[in-house]
């Protein structure tokens, strides 16, 4: 359980980890690609620097987040749906994006010029786990050996947990947990002879988190952190005996809102300085085009799946500081392993 909680400090996408590297006015870790006017006390001082590499961070990691959070197939190896009313398939999974997170402290200034600088990259996954079901409301119409236009109720629920280790606290605002909601139409319903397929829309969210980290003379908080993601997928599916296989292609929009403050203590002109600063209304949005693979085997009652994902590059953003090669929004694989139910 130990273990699982620090890895869970990973879900907010490194965003600790990018706060650790800049040391820490962010050392302003997460901006945006808008957010509202940097504001510094006092007024004498600037912190177009700070807030600069709070929004290029901002930009980098939360995508990322993003991926890990929508995955590739609602229901982990189905493709059409649960097959009427009362027909429940369930699922529950661990998605991780093969992640690139900032590793180089790197100063940050308290001037009215932003300097470019270049944060670094380590490999690193960033995971996100789930439960999913789909609940049969429709059977849909029959059509040869398969029935057409059947209707799933898709709900999902994802958790983090409150987590303090050393100066990093991580806290959910409201609760652990966030519930996500969509809907999933059959095609085809999948029979002996007939595979499934299936058209969905899933909106999933992370729930909402404050994060904290204090450093020798330096304090971040991130406030009112929201990762969102809404994801239209084509699925198909066919079991053969044992073994299962499903893949599809979809796009997702992914959304995230934060607001950042730092007390930054800086040397100015020799003279020891303290300073207030903060970016408030920060706010990232993405479309990435996704495509993903399911093989599964059953277990009894249950089959053991895994997936292999690929998530297109966004629009590029243009940042004024660098991630190694790397750019904000870029592509990045992605993969998931769980199990699935069906009662």
């Amino acid at each position: 359980m130990r273990r699982y909680r620090l890895r869970c400090v990973t879900i907010v996408g490194g965003f600790i980890a990018a706060a650790l590297t800049v040391g820490l006015p962010a050392r302003v870790l997460l901006a945006q690609t808008t957010a509202g006017s940097c504001t510094v006390v006092p007024g004498t001082l600037a912190g177009a620097d700070a807030c600069t590499k709070a929004r290029d961070l901002f930009a980098f990691v939360l995508p990322q987040v993003g991926v890990a959070l929508s995955g590739g197939n609602p229901i982990l190896g189905e493709g059409g749906t649960a097959g009427g009313w009362g027909k429940i398939v369930a699922s529950a999974r661990l998605s991780a994006v093969d992640g690139r997170l900032p590793k180089t402290a790197v100063p940050v200034r308290l001037s009215q010029t932003a300097t470019a600088d270049d944060f670094g990259t380590v490999r690193a996954p960033i995971p996100v786990p789930s439960v999913d079901a789909a609940i049969g409301v429709l059977k849909g119409i029959p059509l040869g050996l398969t029935n057409v236009g059947g209707v799933d109720a898709l709900v999902s629920v994802t958790y983090v947990p409150s987590v303090a280790k050393g100066p990093v606290e991580l806290a959910t605002d409201g609760g652990n947990v966030a519930v996500g909601y969509g809907v999933r139409v059959g095609l085809l319903q999948e029979s002996a002879l007939v595979p499934g397929i299936g058209v969905s829309w899933m909106r999933r969210s992370l729930p909402t988190l404050d994060l904290q980290f204090r450093g020798t003379n330096d304090t971040l908080a991130i406030r009112q952190l929201g990762v969102s993601s809404q994801a239209i997928r084509l699925t198909a599916s066919k079991r053969l005996l044992l073994v299962g296989l499903a893949a599809g292609v979809g796009q997702d929009r992914i959304d995230g809102t934060a607001s950042v403050s730092a007390a930054v203590n800086e040397s100015v002109g020799g003279s020891p300085q303290r300073a207030a600063v903060s970016l408030p209304s920060l706010r990232t949005r993405t479309v990435r085009n996704t495509a993903f693979v399911n093989a599964s085997l059953s277990l009894l009652i249950a089959r053991l799946v895994g997936e292999l994902g690929w998530s297109s590059a966004g629009a590029i953003e243009q940042t004024t500081n660098r991630f190694s090669s790397r750019q904000a929004n870029e592509a990045y694989g992605y993969g998931s392993v769980g199990l699935t139910l069906r009662f």
